[in-house]
């Protein structure tokens, strides 16, 4: 796996650069980013830095853990890695969402999707399936170590919110029932939203009575 982002750059770095905005070598790059969620006041953002560092140093392979870390959890939220351009949004937020992606998809997968993502992962990073389901494995037991309920429920957000950028949503990653009733409370609340703008509308243009 080549680690920089030069004439050997595979379709996962050239998409991860393209998210984040991180120009030299990807292995700097996610240095110095688990180094931003470690020191970030947001409690959530330093849990995840510590998930990606443990996935780090339990590999031993640097920089490149966290970077297929943040891949497979970015190919659970519906980024397809390929390098096209996605809507901005924060980097501190894709990363939770990715680390949220992990714990909650990977878990609630049959073993033929799973084989289907890492065939995906590792094709965009070049690298072994084997490598790809031990870091998810062993990144789901330390994920569910650190995080506290509050941290569940703020990695739900963060990943409503980008799958959101994929056409998706929360449930289609959590697949629980609890998250699809509340997703379609949500619609139904704002359908109702807009058919009442629309009948307010409707009303101010209605010809009014003449006067006589």
């Amino acid at each position: 796996m080549d680690l920089g982002l030069g004439e050997r750059a595979y379709p996962a770095l050239t998409a991860l650069a393209q998210m984040y905005g991180f120009a030299g070598t990807a292995a700097q790059f996610a240095i110095d980013h688990i180094g931003v969620l470690k020191q970030a006041d947001n409690v959530l953002a330093n849990r995840c830095g510590l998930v990606l560092e443990a996935a780090n140093v339990g590999f031993g392979l640097g920089g490149e853990t966290a970077l297929i870390l943040i891949g497979l959890g970015q190919a659970l939220l519906g980024n397809p890695l390929t390098g096209a351009a996605i809507g901005a949004t924060s980097p501190i937020v894709m990363t939770c969402a990715a680390i949220g992606a992990v714990h909650y998809a990977w878990k609630a997968m049959s073993d033929s999707e799973r084989e289907t993502i890492l065939k995906v992962v590792s094709s965009a990073f070049e690298v072994g399936v084997e490598l790809i389901r031990s870091v998810a494995s062993f990144s789901v037991d330390v994920i569910k170590n650190l995080m506290s309920r509050e941290n569940f429920e703020d990695l739900k957000k963060s990943i409503a919110e980008v799958t959101a950028m994929f056409g998706r949503h929360l449930s289609d990653v959590t697949r629980a029932l609890t998250d699809k009733i509340g997703e379609g409370g949500q619609f139904v609340y704002q359908a109702a939203g807009s058919v009442a703008l629309a009948a307010r509308a409707g009303i101010a243009h209605l010809p009014r009575p003449s006067r006589k």
